[in-house]
């Protein structure tokens, strides 16, 4: 075999494998709402069982008005059955709602947590703008399929086989046409569909590119400014947008192209079938066909006719939802995808699926899934020859041992890039435990302890929002005075006495209208509002003057009480202030 051929069968496999991983994906979403989804398949495939009796009670109501016949019996059991079936119609359209409803928020979690639990390590090397577009838009991309598509599945199956019963029990001739055209509809849809598929992919994957240049051009706007780069990137987002436009124009030709096919063929066979049914009518069929056409059965195998093709139209009014899904899933797949086998992947996201089932049915909020119950008091954490390698083979932390005791400052000290920040993120599983241990009050865990520790970064966000916002992190639940409290131990009332409405002064994002060490102050604040008993701090001080450093290392002494302190840092006040030190040394210096 040559190596084209290997080449070709490489890509063909990749394919298949993709779309295997998109559909289990799409399964595992789907799960919570499968109830919803079936009773909205069995609501719509019981709407065509009493279209037939509407059919025949409409068919007889004519022929006994031409027959000069009593035409209520027929005209009462087609408006009994067109009743019923605008409730089924109803039902089933409410179930597919519903369906969509609850995959879309239970993936919006899913999304959520996994994101949380990538944590800074993923989102520093991911485009924001992709993937708030990715949470936002990816998922509403799941609305169609799941809220349409996946319970229109079981009607097509089941709606065309039940009136197709019907017509080949009035005429064999007709019930052979639907027979025989049915199949070079789905044919033909799916050709259409592939093409659809992937214009779909395309244009989400256009709608996220240009949703993070956006994003990235906006925040550096005084950037583009200043080298008088603003009119160009202007430029470039209004061809990128035009660009999109384009692509969002191809998915909907591809749509309506889809549907004209469709009544193409569907025209073309209830054509066929109303010649036949005429010709039979009038004695002129050209051949004998070897059974009777009355006028009642002629009428209700004409009635019957559009409505067999009905399912079908509606699936390929929907069949483009299913691109939408696959391209949906593709884009949030990287928030899903780990270095673990894809078995083992789809095993975690059911594991977590099932968490928010459970969690939605003992009536908790979303928010409680995200929280966790912290330390009551300050723990020991003790690293035994604990390292991190990346996924992509870097190494992030070489193996290291030491031990931070309970309710003291660690202080951990050396030159950047030895891995000072990896051995923080590891505690909080932002960075992979790949070798050794980590224990906590000496048990051993590989447990994230994210909800449990308060993390402080060099730069920490600030939200747009007053200070108490940013304090509590916008928790309504956390009294006012405990907010204050946290405030006035954390040095943030020194400043914020002196703003025009105190702790009520809205801030601009990332820290807009704060210096440096005010918004280190305001992160310390944070940790002490919700009692955090670990404190995990990554060099607060190294964008800090001297002045300001002192005043954070102050308020951070005040609230070291009674809490465990790891502190990644450089800086010899900072190694002053704590209790012990604990020095780390590159790789090849060892």
């Amino acid at each position: 075999m040559s190596n084209t051929d290997l080449s070709a069968a490489d890509i063909k496999a990749a394919q298949k494998a993709r779309k295997a991983r998109l559909a289990a994906y799409l399964k595992a979403w789907g799960a919570p709402a499968s109830g919803l989804t079936r009773l909205g398949a069995a609501f719509g495939a019981a709407q065509y069982a009493v279209f037939i009796g509407f059919a025949w009670g409409a068919a007889w109501a004519v022929s006994a008005l031409v027959n000069a016949q009593p035409v209520w019996p027929g005209l009462g059991l087609a408006l009994v059955c067109a009743v019923l079936r605008a409730v089924l119609q109803a039902a089933e359209t409410r179930m597919g709602v519903l369906a969509s409803l609850k995959v879309r928020s239970t993936v919006r979690a899913l999304a959520a947590r996994r994101l949380v639990e990538r944590g800074p390590s993923y989102v520093e090397r991911a485009d924001s703008g992709a993937t708030a577009s990715s949470l936002i838009d990816a998922v509403d991309k799941l609305d169609g399929f799941f809220g349409r598509y996946r319970p229109l599945m079981g009607v097509v199956m089941a709606g065309p086989l039940v009136i197709m019963a019907a017509a080949f029990s009035a005429s064999y001739v007709v019930g052979l046409i639907f027979l025989v055209t049915a199949p070079l509809l789905i044919v033909f849809m799916a050709l259409v569909g592939a093409g659809a598929a992937a214009a779909s992919k395309d244009q989400l994957t256009t709608l996220q590119r240009l949703a993070g240049r956006f994003n990235d051009r906006l925040r550096a706007l005084e950037t583009l400014n200043a080298f008088n780069a603003a009119g160009r990137e202007r430029d470039g987002l209004a061809d990128a947008s035009d660009d999109f436009r384009r692509r969002t124009m191809k998915v909907l030709a591809m749509a309506f192209l889809s549907s004209g096919v469709l009544e193409f063929f569907a025209a073309v066979s209830v054509a066929g079938s109303a010649i036949y049914i005429g010709f039979s009518l009038l004695g002129e069929l050209p051949f004998d066909a070897g059974e009777t056409i009355t006028l009642q059965t002629g009428l209700f195998c004409l009635i019957l006719a559009p409505e067999f093709y009905m399912p079908l139209r509606r699936l390929s009014a929907a069949y483009h939802d299913r691109a939408d899904a696959e391209a949906g899933a593709e884009a949030l797949a990287p928030l899903f995808d780990g270095p673990e086998d894809s078995m083992a992947a789809l095993e975690a996201l059911n594991a977590e699926r099932d968490h928010i089932r459970d969690a939605d049915l003992a009536g908790e909020s979303p928010e409680a899934l995200f929280r966790s119950p912290g330390f009551e008091t300050a723990p020991a954490l003790t690293f035994r020859e604990a390292g991190s390698v990346y996924a992509d083979g870097r190494r992030g932390l070489a193996p290291l041992s030491f031990e931070a005791p309970a309710g003291q400052i660690t202080a951990l000290w050396g030159p950047s890039g030895v891995g000072k920040s990896t051995a923080l993120k590891m505690l909080l599983g932002y960075a992979p435990l790949t070798e050794g241990a980590i224990l906590v009050d000496g048990d051993a865990t590989r447990t994230p302890l994210i909800g449990k520790a308060a993390w402080i970064s060099q730069r920490p966000h600030v939200f747009f929002g007053d200070l108490i916002e940013n304090i509590s992190l916008f928790d309504e639940s956390l009294p006012l005075e405990r907010i204050t409290a946290a405030a006035e131990t954390a040095g943030v009332m020194d400043f914020a006495a002196s703003l025009p409405d105190g702790l009520e002064t809205r801030v601009g994002e990332k820290g807009y209208g704060l210096s440096g060490g005010q918004a280190q102050r305001l992160a310390l604040a944070r940790a002490w509002a919700v009692d955090m008993k670990l404190v995990l701090l990554d060099e607060p001080t190294a964008h800090l003057d001297g002045e300001a450093e002192g005043r954070f290392l102050e308020a951070l002494k005040r609230i070291s009480a009674g809490r465990t302190i790891v502190i990644a840092t450089h800086s010899p006040a900072v190694r002053a202030l704590a209790d012990q030190v604990i020095e780390l040394q590159m790789e090849d210096a060892a």
